[in-house]
């Protein structure tokens, strides 16, 4: 008899086959959402170039949002929560896959407000569901603390795909 060492497993990525199938498909959907909001967010970015006037040389915050919403759903780990550790008395933080630099760019959704430098034009319907995608993915990254992913996550993703539709088709958008 022999021994041979197992191959260690990163912490926090789930095998497939260790999450339920409502799971799986609830995380596979969300990357898709993702995927389409942040192609959306980049096309209202490019509306105004990636370095507009109003943000003096800086990026266009869209694009941060817009990466972070990909991200964020992409990286979605039912496995990456707070943890006790016993010995010491301290709790690690879990973040549910979606890391504080990920996070901090959700908070982009803000950037919709014309402040004293101006800001994005977008007409309110676009301001309701990018305010709508930025609020929907925060929660989603969050899920790992408050909820479940086959039965809340979908629900989030609905209203991602709802927002991002419903300012397309309304006719005070700019094309």
């Amino acid at each position: 008899m022999s021994l041979h060492p197992l191959p260690i497993q990163p912490v926090g990525a789930p095998e497939s086959e260790d999450l339920g199938p409502e799971v799986q498909v609830a995380l596979t959907v969300a990357r898709a959402v993702g995927t389409r909001a942040a192609a959306w967010l980049r096309t209202l970015a490019a509306r105004e170039g990636e370095r507009p006037e109003w943000m003096r040389g800086r990026p266009n915050p869209l694009l941060d949002l817009a990466d972070g919403v990909e991200q964020a759903l992409s990286g979605l780990d039912p496995y990456d929560t707070d943890e006790r550790d016993w010995e010491s008395g301290e709790i690690t933080s879990g973040y549910g896959g979606v890391p504080p630099e990920v996070r901090e760019q959700l908070w982009e959704g803000g950037s919709v407000f014309a402040g004293a430098s101006g800001g994005n034009r977008l007409s309110p319907a676009e301001t309701a569901a990018v305010l709508t995608v930025a609020t929907a993915v925060r929660l989603a990254a969050d899920i790992h603390g408050f909820g479940y992913y086959e039965r809340d996550l979908p629900v989030l993703c609905r209203a991602i795909d709802y927002a991002v539709a419903s300012s397309a088709t309304d006719p005070r958008a700019r094309a």
